[in-house]
């Protein structure tokens, strides 16, 4: 009985080669076979050519121009931590304020505590109430303080309010 099971197994398999090994035959152009054999190749190529990662370029916005600060020979927030060490004078909008050791005033630019990318403006003097939400432009020597450009006022002469 194991030899008859193994015969016909054995018979089923060569028809099943036969059958896979034969060449396909012509196929009527405009027929659903063709067709379909268009669409299949057609994905394919598609696949492929998302594989091969040939992928088309976006293009690139057309850069704008930064505005130049309004108080003479003033550079932006944004660019303090690049002139530390120099005396300038920067010019940005106060984000937020508070007090400073030593009774003065303490005010950010740009972007509040602890963001990195922000300035601190340390002004000796405490009162400091006219220039939240506003524009200004302070002079004195950039110093890194707490990882963040710091720049000390003399005074409040030193502080111009632009809007």
């Amino acid at each position: 009985m194991a030899h008859a099971l193994l015969a016909i197994l054995s018979l089923v398999g060569l028809v099943v080669v036969s059958l896979a090994c034969t060449p396909e035959q012509d196929v009527a152009p405009g027929s659903p076979a063709a067709q379909a054999t268009d669409v299949r190749r057609t994905a394919v190529a598609e696949v492929q050519r998302i594989i091969a990662n040939h992928a088309t370029s976006t293009p690139l916005p057309e850069p704008t121009s930064t505005p130049v600060p309004t108080c003479p020979n003033a550079l932006w927030w944004t660019e303090a931590r690049s002139h530390v060490g120099e005396v300038r004078t920067v010019q940005g909008a106060v984000v937020a304020t508070r007090p400073a050791a030593g009774g003065g005033t303490l005010l950010e630019l740009g972007q509040p505590y602890p963001d990195p990318t922000g300035v601190a403006v340390v002004l000796s003097s405490p009162d400091a109430a006219g220039f939240a939400g506003k524009t200004v432009c302070a002079s004195g020597r950039i110093e890194l303080a707490e990882g963040r450009p710091t720049l000390r006022a003399a005074s409040a002469a030193a502080i111009t309010l632009v809007s």
